[in-house]
């Protein structure tokens, strides 16, 4: 696809197992050869915007759809004697050198852009990190989607991270400031969804009482993310970033096992894609 002047970004936000949806929408793309200039993704997201950019279509579907189920992939057990819900080596070794190969070098030749956004335990602020080549980068990529309470620490440059959606949920006015003028948002909630505030919030003060501007981010990230969807709405209706989103509340939880559901969800994304396509073509000039 011919790109206009002005550089395109993908914005694609988290949601963990709903991020099929995420998939859904990328595997159309592709489809259609629409690659983007840049993508983001925090979370969730981040391991979908890989897949997107090491041009593997259904890989990302395919590994949540095969091991969401595996107690190596995913278990209470990894997370008592690990501190990792989802199992490190497994999920950043075994799957992607051994059991679904990741393309590394298409991955590290690909002229997109692709950033994985994190947030800086220490101050409590989302960082976006460049991901250049994941056989160097994978812990930013790990720490994207590391969940508080389930997650060890990921140290980036010394520096404790955790997941980027706590101080950046849905990064799309960063990407806008990175350069990136023509944003496509992509969502894994229905329009309409606000979140409410974390009832976890007291086991996450004691234990992350030694880093207090990570529990204030915690805190305060209901408002931040219902704040900053009240101004991507209103940035969707003026026409300065076009949104895909799910059309009816999903009903995938975020640590989903039902493969039915996973399914239906990465249609509906596929989907969706496909019938706001001509849409899409029109708010890039194409």
């Amino acid at each position: 696809m011919e790109k206009p002047d002005e550089k395109i970004g993908i914005v694609l936000e988290g949601g963990g197992m709903r991020g099929v949806y995420t998939a859904g929408v990328l595997d159309f793309l592709q489809s259609e050869n629409f690659f983007a200039d840049g993508v983001i993704g925090v979370s969730a997201g981040a391991v979908q915007a890989v897949n997107y950019v090491s041009s593997q279509p259904k890989r990302g579907f395919r590994v949540i759809a095969n091991y969401a189920n595996d107690k190596r992939y995913m278990s209470f057990r990894s997370l008592l004697f690990s501190g990792d819900l989802f199992n490190k080596k497994f999920c950043y070794e075994v799957i992607p050198n051994a059991l679904d190969p990741f393309d590394y070098d298409a991955f590290a030749e690909s002229p997109i852009k692709c950033f994985a956004t994190v947030t800086n335990v220490l101050t409590g602020e989302a960082e976006h990190l460049e991901l250049r080549d994941l056989r160097e980068d994978m812990d930013k990529l790990r720490a994207s989607g590391s969940l508080p309470l389930v997650s060890r620490l990921v140290s980036i440059d010394g520096v404790p991270h955790l997941d980027g959606g706590i101080a950046d949920s849905i990064p799309y006015e960063a990407f806008h400031r990175m350069g990136y003028g023509m944003c496509i948002v992509v969502l894994t909630r229905a329009k309409g969804y606000r979140k409410n505030p974390n009832k976890l919030m007291p086991l996450i003060r004691w234990k992350y009482r030694r880093y207090p501007r990570f529990v204030e981010a915690c805190a305060n990230r209901y408002i931040e993310y219902n704040r900053t969807l009240e101004k991507l709405e209103s940035a969707e209706a003026s026409g300065e970033v076009f949104v895909i989103r799910p059309e009816r509340t999903v009903e995938v939880a975020r640590l989903e096992r039902n493969g039915d559901k996973l399914r239906a969800l990465y249609e509906e994304g596929f989907d969706e894609a496909r019938s706001r396509f001509e849409d899409l073509k029109r708010f890039v000039g194409k």
